[in-house]
């Protein structure tokens, strides 16, 4: 079984100060070519995902077509 998920702690004072400035300062360092590899594979699923899912449509209309 499971276990339940704590709750989020809230920061106060200096942590959530600290925690702040950290986030306005995050860097990315991946380069060019790996964003360019990435945002490809993310497209090549997201097609996958569109065509599944007008397929998926398709078969969804083709029986209630059928059923009446």
């Amino acid at each position: 079984m499971a276990r339940p998920i704590r709750e989020t702690p809230i920061l106060f004072g200096e942590d959530a100060r600290r925690f702040e400035e950290n986030m306005r300062n995050v860097k990315c360092d991946i380069t060019r070519k790996e964003y360019d590899e990435m945002m490809a594979s993310y497209k090549a699923v997201r097609a996958s995902l569109e065509r599944g899912e007008a397929a998926r449509m398709a078969r969804q209309a083709a029986r209630q077509g059928g059923a009446s």
